[in-house]
């Protein structure tokens, strides 16, 4: 396994911002390098551990204006401190596209990374999106659209086994990071005493209780009125399991927070 961010840089002003978020991620967790590619071709393939096999196609604006890439990226990268490099695929005998490998700590992705993000509604996760994080052996980063520093980690947490996941990333980064950590809990089909038993046996409620943590849990209100309470400057961590929609309320309500998806 990388001790390594992928990002595959996209060469617009959205591209920019993502890329200053992944440069900030890799610098407030000391030791995760990143790892920034340019492509060149529109499509590229992810074979993963599971044994799927899935193609990606990019979307216009990861490969235009090739020949202001590369500098581009370099003067973005020269306002962080962390480690960083550039990433080519090695050629894969019988693959007309690059293939990607996935043995990386974390993976960037915006929400939508094939389709124009004004063809997928507001909230959701585009479908190649969905499929990486179905597919990865590693949690997935999704910047916000305007850089932003966060200060702080908030998991959301509803008692399941992919949210203790959640849960168990969101102590690790905060605790790399040396930033508080909140969980957030909606009552909704589960209780207090449930969740806390998820956690235990998980091994992990013990660390819920020391150091600079917080659970917050919400009996009224719907789901999308408690999100005002996070902060907008927090890293968001929540699970992300098999084949449902991900809707992802966290970038309609708390624009300017990145994200993180613990895959199962």
């Amino acid at each position: 396994m990388k001790d390594e961010l992928l990002h595959v840089f996209r060469n617009d002003p959205t591209g920019r911002e993502n890329l200053m978020q992944s440069a900030f991620f890799c610098d407030r967790l000391f030791g995760l390098s990143l790892a920034v590619w340019v492509p060149t071709s529109p499509r590229f393939v992810m074979r993963f551990e599971d044994g799927a096999t899935m193609p990606v196609d990019l979307d216009s604006s990861y490969i235009k204006n090739p020949s202001t890439a590369a500098q581009r990226v370099d003067d973005i990268l020269a306002k962080f401190k962390g480690k960083s490099r550039m990433y080519t695929p090695e050629d894969v005998p019988g693959s007309d596209f690059p293939v990607i490998p996935t043995d990386w700590s974390v993976m960037a992705c915006p929400r939508v990374i094939s389709e124009q993000s004004s063809r997928i509604g507001l909230g959701h996760i585009g479908p190649k999106v969905r499929g990486i994080v179905k597919h990865a052996p590693f949690p997935v980063f999704i910047p916000s659209t305007a850089y932003k520093p966060w200060t702080s980690v908030s998991v959301f947490f509803g008692g399941s086994a992919v949210g203790s996941i959640a849960v168990k990333e969101g102590i690790a980064i905060a605790r790399l990071a040396r930033v508080p950590m909140t969980i957030y809990t909606h009552l909704e089909g589960t209780s207090r005493e449930a969740c806390e038993e998820a956690l235990a046996a998980a091994d992990i409620l013990h660390e819920t209780k020391t150091g600079d943590s917080n659970w917050v849990f919400f009996s009224e209100g719907t789901f999308a009125e408690n999100l005002y309470t996070v902060p907008y400057d927090s890293l968001v961590v929540v699970g992300a399991a098999g084949n449902r929609l991900m809707t992802w309320q966290p970038v309609s309500v708390t624009t300017t927070s990145s994200s993180i998806l613990a895959a199962e």
